[in-house]
């Protein structure tokens, strides 16, 4: 479930200053360098495989970031699907090594690495390509690192209380109603909750600072995302084709 994004990410553009940072990789002369938004905490998670996983092993690596709900049935679904696209076309321009895909579990208190990979497979990704590392750790951790460092607002919430609220992007009089995705992980667990949070991806550079935040995941295109990643890899680890 979408919470109201856009409102969050004033906020956070306010919190930070958007404090304009020196890229130390060139920019075409008529392209702005893009701001540093903050910086991601070093942190030790567990991936989908169980496996011990640290943030260092990110360093000298492009990140694309999300915050996904294993049982969610709107937008985390269309984010997937996205991830995947963007991984064929990073393998296809020779960039998967210079880019790593994270997301975080937003549920962590109820979903662990076995729900990750079965969301994961569901939605045609081999959880044993870490190419895309979906993390997870105690609630405390996730809440540290997604709303501290991303400020990303995630609430777990009861079935009737997640139908009161509101979904869907724009204002009462122009709003678009969040997509019902099938979600068999989420029938099959037959959950009675909901876990609110923003629909949101960010891009952090390969010094670990964030650099751009989407506030609509499911729609950002492969486009938007290789410029950016471009913008953030050195001349030399670009794409010959781009």
């Amino acid at each position: 479930m979408r919470a109201v994004s856009a409102l969050i990410l004033a906020v956070i553009l306010l919190a930070i200053g958007f404090a304009a940072g020196r890229s130390r990789h060139p920019v075409s002369p008529t392209q702005a360098p893009l701001p540093v938004l903050g910086q991601v905490p070093d942190y030790t998670l567990t991936n989908q495989l169980g496996q011990a996983t640290s943030s260092t092993s990110f360093h000298g690596k492009v990140r694309v970031v999300t915050f996904l709900f294993t049982y969610c049935r709107g937008y985390c679904p269309l984010i997937a699907h996205n991830l995947l696209t963007l991984e064929s076309v990073l393998r296809t321009a020779g960039m998967a090594d210079r880019v790593q895909l994270v997301a975080f579990n937003v549920d962590p208190a109820e979903t662990g690495p076995a729900q990750m990979r079965a969301f994961q497979k569901q939605y045609g990704w081999d959880p044993s390509n870490l190419h895309w590392q979906f993390l997870t750790g105690s609630p405390e951790e996730i809440r540290h690192i997604v709303t501290g460092a991303y400020y990303v607002f995630f609430k777990k919430v009861g079935d009737d209380d997640g139908q009161e609220e509101a979904r869907g992007r724009g204002t009462d009089e122009d709003s678009v109603p969040e997509p019902v995705v099938v979600n068999k992980l989420a029938d099959e667990a037959h959950v009675d909750y909901d876990i609110m949070h923003n629909d949101m991806l960010a891009v952090v550079d390969t010094d670990g600072r964030i650099r751009k935040m989407f506030d609509e995941a499911d729609r950002v295109s492969d486009q938007e995302l290789m410029d950016v990643i471009e913008q953030l890899l050195p001349t030399s680890e670009r794409s010959p084709t781009r």
